[in-house]
């Protein structure tokens, strides 16, 4: 788990350049704080940070060189099948010097060319040369594990891990793209290969550019919607413990997150079977008594006889950690989760470099209840269209559907959506509303999105998650964690469990829980019967009802909230709110302060988690336009 940045093309001072890949490597030292190197010649300067795990010998530190076959390379993840690829090459003929995954990477090249990348399995992002054929390639991984961004530059190609080193490259533009902010204030993150930076773009999951002198050729090489049908058979069971094995290291110590939810409990009792080593759980605990779960890791932890660390959090973060973070993501925090995340990584870090989480979990294995069941608020929808006004209207009243009659599309945003368009809007100053075109250009890529993801609408839902959502879940976990020099293994994204989860039908995944529940539900709004009187996750319950505790296995998700809420009205926001409210905010620009304060007053009355989440979003994104401008 590492850093990487560098340039490809025509470089004509090598001494200036390498003061440029300085300075560009000095904003990821905190993603590899183990070695640090670089290489330029006169078509590429490569830079690495290292967090170094396998093979920690300075001999494995990047760039990577082979001068025999030509090729250079600067990696950031892992490969888990390397020692079996390793296996096959050396068959073939092929001669090694270190034990790393990072030459077996080069060597696959060597011999399969860009296809190498189908016979990974694991994490990656990385950039290779190629001396021979004058021929580059950018890489990443299917399901957007790691993270890798691209600019355009005088004479080439600038890359890096974060766009914020990017941003170091001269005369690579910080101006802010008013799409992206706008996507961020609505879905927390910047969807498609936009970011927040209008001159850097975010390579997609599952795709390579080739970068030669005449073109660049962005090709997609895995895709969830094209799978093979006939591969990975293995049982989901089987392929979950193949994958928590594959994620540990033989000399490594690992750690676990576990929430005490059925995602992370589930990693706990492979780990319990797989691991040869005692692993160690760290679990934590929010100093608010409604949302704190230890209790049920603890029963978990004792059940499979595991070493468990219990991490106090904070109820309220800190302003000064959320700077912290946001200095390093070079991003701003969307996620309410991000800075405990960021606090229990710390608490790792001085244990241990290796962390599993189960992120992944709930969107290949339906765990969002509330948004999967569409189709059914469809129906009811269309029936109460089809009644007289005076029952239809108090009907949809009473089961919070909306007042018009929505599309699919209409009513997946309302479900997704954190800052509905028109609230948005309403907030937006007229020349910010102008530059995004009242949201024309981001509502149009959405519902492309959405709707090129299948047939039926859970297909689009379940592409849309696979393919969007979890992407940008991925980054926040693989950037809060690096920021705190410790690398995230997520084993539920083994694109072998995400190929067999999305052959399974929509009712191994989500069911009701009895004959009679369909029919108490078409009475009852969403939110108090998700979870309730349907089972979300059904296929990892079934599979794990004998293994880990029932209190744990039937359980509803909490999964790692906040009360933000509570947070909005008290005063452990006020250091926030003052930098939006007071003090010449930089947020200004983009929404009216005195609508965002007509706003706040209005909804603080009787506040509740979703305008604490659309607060902190503003407030957040005011700490990042400042930092930006320091």
């Amino acid at each position: 788990m590492c850093g990487i940045c560098g340039f490809i093309g025509r470089i004509t001072d090598e001494s200036v350049t390498e003061r440029n890949l300085a300075r560009c490597a000095q904003t990821l030292a905190h993603r590899g704080p183990d070695a640090s190197r670089s290489c330029v010649t006169s078509s590429f300067a490569f830079a690495h940070r290292r967090l170094a795990i396998i093979d920690p010998d300075p001999r494995s530190n990047q760039p990577f060189l082979d001068e025999e076959l030509g090729l250079a390379v600067t990696y950031n993840g892992e490969i888990y099948n390397y020692r079996e690829l390793r296996q096959d090459l050396l068959r073939r003929g092929y001669r090694f010097r270190t034990e790393s995954d990072t030459e077996v990477l080069c060597k696959a090249f060597a011999c399969w060319g860009i296809d190498s990348v189908k016979r990974l399995r694991g994490m990656f992002a990385f950039a290779i040369h190629d001396r021979k054929t004058g021929t580059a390639f950018l890489v990443r991984d299917r399901l957007g594990i790691k993270p890798l961004y691209y600019a355009r530059a005088d004479n080439g190609l600038v890359f890096a891990s974060q766009p914020s080193a990017i941003l170091q490259w001269p005369r690579v533009r910080s101006k802010l793209d008013p799409v992206g902010l706008s996507s961020f204030l609505s879905y927390r993150s910047v969807f498609g290969e936009r970011t927040l930076f209008a001159d850097v773009r975010k390579l997609p999951p599952g795709t390579c550019l080739k970068i030669t002198a005449q073109s660049h050729e962005l090709t997609r090489w895995w895709d969830p919607a094209n799978l093979d049908e006939s591969s990975d058979c293995n049982s989901l069971e089987t392929l979950i413990g193949s994958a928590v094995e594959e994620h540990l290291l033989p000399h490594t110590p690992v750690a676990a997150l576990l929430s005490g939810g059925l995602d992370s409990s589930v990693l706990a009792f492979e780990l319990s079977r797989h691991s040869s080593q005692k692993p160690t759980c760290f679990t934590g605990i929010v100093s608010d008594d409604v949302y704190d779960e230890s209790p049920y890791a603890v029963e978990v932890a004792k059940s499979l006889k595991l070493a468990h660390v219990l991490v106090r959090l904070p109820g309220a973060t800190s302003l000064d950690v959320v700077k912290r973070l946001t200095a390093l993501r070079g991003h701003p925090i969307g996620m309410h989760n991000e800075a405990a995340m960021y606090l229990l990584a710390r608490a790792v870090s001085h244990s241990h470099k290796v962390l599993l989480t189960g992120e992944g979990a709930d969107e290949i294995f339906l765990g969002y209840s509330r948004i999967f069941r569409l189709s059914f608020d469809l129906r009811r929808q269309a029936l109460l269209a089809a009644l007289p006004d005076v029952i239809g209207r108090p009907a949809r009243r009473h089961l919070g559907l909306p007042k018009f009659k929505a599309s699919e599309f209409e009513f997946f945003l309302a479900r997704y959506t954190y800052f509905p368009q028109a609230e948005k809007l309403g907030l937006a100053t007229p020349a910010w509303r102008k530059d995004i075109g009242h949201d024309a250009e981001l509502i149009g890529w959405m519902s492309n999105a959405y709707h090129s993801g299948g047939a039926t609408p859970v297909e689009r839902i379940r592409q849309f998650f696979v393919r969007h959502h979890l992407p940008a879940l991925l980054e926040m976990v693989d950037n809060t964690t690096m920021a705190a020099g410790v690398e995230s293994r997520v084993p539920f994204t083994d694109h072998r469990i995400v190929a067999l989860a999305l052959r399974m039908s929509f009712s191994e995944h989500l069911r009701w829980k009895h004959a009679f529940a369909p029919f108490q539900a078409a009475f009852t709004p969403i939110e108090k019967f998700s979870e309730t009187l349907d089972v979300s996750k059904a296929a990892l319950r079934t599979l794990y009802r004998d293994r880990l505790p029932a209190s744990v296995v039937t359980r509803r998700k909490l999964g790692f909230p906040l009360p933000l809420g509570k947070w909005a009205t008290e005063q452990s926001s006020a250091p926030f709110r003052d930098l939006v409210f007071k003090d010449s905010p930089a947020i200004a620009d983009y929404l009216d302060i005195g609508a965002l304060r007509r706003w706040y007053a209005r909804h603080s009355q009787a506040a509740n988690d979703t305008f604490g989440k659309q607060l902190w979003l503003i407030c957040n994104l005011e700490v990042f336009l400042r930092e930006l401008s320091s």
